[in-house]
């Protein structure tokens, strides 16, 4: 190292530290999670010396990773603009530190910290994040969700729980708040209701399909009566319980829609995999009863 590089390194460490607090400060990122976003960089520093061409990169590098460390949810585009850096630059440069410090971040990849914040941002019901949290739960346990992006993965779990909850949520709205493509969302709450249905299967009777549904679905007991009665009567003309989800499911529409409560058709055809045809159909025969 020249004279001038070993002049000019405390200007550079300085004006990285600096980047590194008021990047931090804009993301909102905790003081403890900054602390350790400059002893990353430090330790960075010792294995390979700060230039100033690359400083800025760094800089939101090291707090990108100490944000995946400390599980701070914030997303890639989220520091591009809080810093300015090049998007791929920053991920290639969090890549060499993680690999130069040694730092595996697989296990620090949090999806419930991204779904306690979207739930926060939505304002949803505490019953829905808890839903989507729990989503989270049996996918990770069913081992699917290893190497998948958290925020994406957390996104797809809110938009689950709000289906089932008979929410508008629309996926517009969560591709922003995750900074992933609606392909990603699609993807990810696919391969989620595949795990929860074999977890959670429909009953083999209509009338136990109608309690299945009402686990997450807001229909009131009134409506639920009032679809039990609907099926009672059906069973007389159809048989009802081979195909129990769709007649289940057609009975609480028919039912919401007489209370003035109708629920929608999504929230009825996605936990058992019923299309919306075979729903309607059902409902058409229930409404000529």
């Amino acid at each position: 190292m020249t004279t001038d590089e070993t002049s000019a390194e405390p200007q550079v460490v300085g004006d990285a530290l600096d980047r590194i607090q008021s990047a931090a400060t804009v993301l909102g990122v905790p003081a403890e999670t900054t602390e350790t976003a400059v002893a990353v960089f430090r330790r960075h520093r010792d294995q390979r010396a700060a230039h100033a061409h690359n400083v800025a990169t760094t800089a939101a590098a090291c707090l990108y990773v100490a944000c995946k460390v400390e599980r701070v949810p914030r997303t890639v585009d989220e520091f591009v603009d809080a810093t300015e850096a090049d998007r791929t630059q920053l991920l290639r440069r969090a890549k060499a530190v993680t690999s130069e410090l040694s730092i595996d971040l697989s296990g620090f990849a949090d999806a419930s910290q991204y779904v306690d914040r979207y739930a926060d941002e939505l304002a949803l019901p505490e019953g829905v994040a808890d839903r989507a949290r729990e989503i989270v739960d049996h996918c990770e346990n069913a081992g699917i969700a290893g190497g998948k992006s958290p925020s994406g993965w957390a996104a797809a779990a809110i938009y689950n729980a709000c289906v089932e909850a008979d929410m508008d949520v629309r996926q517009d709205t969560l591709t922003e708040l995750a900074d992933v493509t609606h392909v990603t969302i699609r993807n990810r709450y696919k391969e989620q209701r595949e795990v929860l249905r074999e977890r959670n299967p429909p009953p083999a009777t209509a009338a136990a399909a109608i309690d299945w549904y009402r686990e997450y679905l807001p229909a009131s007991e009134y409506v639920a009566d009032t679809a039990r009665e609907l099926l009672a009567t059906a069973a007389d003309y159809h048989p009802v319980d081979d195909e129990a989800a769709a007649w289940a499911a057609a009975s609480l529409r028919v039912a919401g829609e007489r209370a003035g409560a109708p629920i929608g058709m999504k929230a009825l055809k996605t936990p058992a995999g019923c299309s919306s045809s075979d729903i309607h159909e059902r409902a058409n025969d229930l409404e000529s009863l």
